[in-house]
């Protein structure tokens, strides 16, 4: 695997942005204008599109919104909403875990099987000639542990339209998960993206520690960030109004709110907002939820998995028209990014099935850091 560095003295406090004057403040204004517009043009794809931008270098901090939070009702969007996030939980799954390994609670080597139940242990399904201790908690980190995705299957499709409102625990996924869809490979034979695996790291946390992963996530993660509008959905109370996501189908757009917000948990169950998701990016990569700076840097360890895509605990890395991009994306339209380089954290929200996220971000940075 590749040791990536991203600034460790800034990480460590040794920089500081906010000495640095920024742009004019007419220009900053402009560019506000310039980003309220692409947004009012996204809409009609997307029924509603959140972004927030803050580039402390060009004296940049901005969130907006357009479109509507319910096409049902009609209801204007604002940049308060809360959002579902999806897949983006599962950079919290990992730095809990590297909050773990920083406290010498665990070893990334690890076997899964020391941390699950024996019911659910003999489960997980494994390649022939492999045994499920071959399965690592890294290897579920970096979707290497040869599960297909569970998530995006027709199968759990069909099951989840047949009783959308149900509430499912993580023990009835995963046993639903393990019992279907085919192996994706070996254990550490490839990548292979996969929602299974970290359900299988919140059990495991909530073993290792005795706590529900709703409790770690709060007392870990969002109460020392002061991200007090972010909550798991189906486990905690709604803090903040909130968007509706969709699904299209056969160019109907369906309201995916009517899915119970169980039914991803540690690997995507969790809604935020715009305000909370820029104060969890500058708090993890400014470390300031682990002690050392080599944390971090462990936390950034990992190996491309496809051209142009490197993935971590939990955290991926790509780059946009030469910016390095930390961070991740969501099912539903979500995105969250942060570049070192540029000291840029941005984040938002299509709300829709079919968003193209990365098309969406290019047009940001176009705007943010026009072509000279």
């Amino acid at each position: 695997m590749n040791s990536v560095h991203i600034n460790t003295d800034f990480a460590a406090g040794k920089v500081r942005v906010e000495d640095n004057p920024g742009m004019p403040e007419t220009n900053a204004k402009m560019m506000e204008l310039h980003l309220q517009e692409l947004l009012d043009q996204t809409v009609g794809a997307a029924p509603g599109v959140l972004l927030s931008v803050h580039a402390p270098l060009l004296g940049l901090d901005w969130s907006g919104a357009a479109g509507v939070a319910s096409l049902e009702r009609g209801d204007a969007l604002h940049p308060e909403y809360g959002f579902r996030i999806a897949s983006m939980s599962k950079t919290f799954t990992g730095a809990l875990i590297a909050q773990l390994l920083e406290r010498g609670k665990l070893k990334l080597s690890d076997p899964i099987t020391a941390y699950l139940p024996a019911d659910i242990a003999g489960l997980v399904p494994v390649a022939s000639g492999y045994s499920v201790s071959d399965i690592t908690l890294d290897l579920l980190l970096r979707h290497r542990a040869g599960f297909s995705d569970f998530a995006t299957s027709p199968e759990w499709v069909s099951e989840i339209g047949a009783d959308p409102g149900r509430p499912r625990s993580p023990q009835e996924i995963i046993r639903w998960a393990c019992a279907h869809g085919e192996l994706a490979g070996a254990p550490n034979e490839r990548y292979c993206y996969s929602d299974t695996g970290y359900v299988l790291l919140g059990l495991a946390l909530e073993a290792l520690t005795g706590r529900p992963y709703w409790q770690l996530c709060r007392e870990q993660l969002f109460d020392p960030l002061g991200m007090d509008s972010t909550w798991l959905e189906g486990y905690e109370e709604h803090r903040t109004a909130l968007s509706h996501p969709y699904v299209v189908m056969n160019g109907q757009y369906i309201d995916a709110l009517q899915i119970h917000g169980s039914v991803d948990w540690a690997a995507g169950g969790h809604v935020s907002t715009l305000a909370d998701i820029r104060q969890f990016l500058r708090g993890l990569f400014n470390c300031r939820l682990f002690s050392k700076v080599e944390t971090l840097d462990t936390f950034l360890l990992g190996a491309e998995s496809s051209p142009n895509y490197y993935y971590a605990m939990g955290v991926g890395r790509k780059q946009i028209l030469g910016h390095h991009l930390w961070g991740h994306l969501g099912h539903w339209g979500s995105f969250m990014s942060y570049c070192p380089e540029q000291r840029l954290s941005l984040c938002g929200t299509l709300n829709y099935d079919q968003a193209t996220h990365n098309d969406f971000i290019a047009r940001v940075l176009a705007l943010v850091f026009p072509p000279n």
